[in-house]
């Protein structure tokens, strides 16, 4: 049973997905998922299962190197767009950051997880709601 007074904790995960051609600064937002619960493990669990839902789908198998033919940009094109599955994957299994996400919710502070790469920047967040 939960307290009245305690927080509700809304998960949600975002892509933010480039417009218009080299130089814009405009994106489109789309929601992949949302969920709602009064517990912040929970809230937390839900978003490692998008984190990896995200990742799988970007990099079905890490371990396959990419075909050219998927993508073909010079060096210098990609060494600054990041590598949105792994830093999905690194949060997911590192116990310690997911502890301090954990905290940083029950303190009453949201928490959100950024990954970005060439198809777009992958935000996922938590937030303490307070059920008034």
């Amino acid at each position: 049973m939960t307290n009245p007074a305690d927080p509700t904790y809304r998960a949600e995960a975002i892509v933010e997905v480039p417009q218009g051609g080299p130089g814009q600064t405009e994106s489109a937002q789309l929601v992949l998922g949302r969920f709602t619960t009064p517990y912040a493990g929970r809230a937390l669990r839900w978003t490692c299962v998008q984190a990896s839902r995200i990742a799988n789908g970007l990099d079905p198998d890490p371990d396959v190197p990419w075909s050219s033919t998927l993508i073909c940009m010079s060096p210098d094109d990609w060494l600054d767009l990041g590598d949105a599955p792994t830093r999905l994957r690194n949060w997911v299994a590192d116990e310690e950051s997911r502890l301090a996400a954990y905290r940083q919710l029950r303190g009453g502070a949201p928490f959100a997880l950024t990954a970005s790469d060439w198809s777009g920047r992958y935000v996922l967040t938590v937030s303490p709601v307070n059920s008034d």
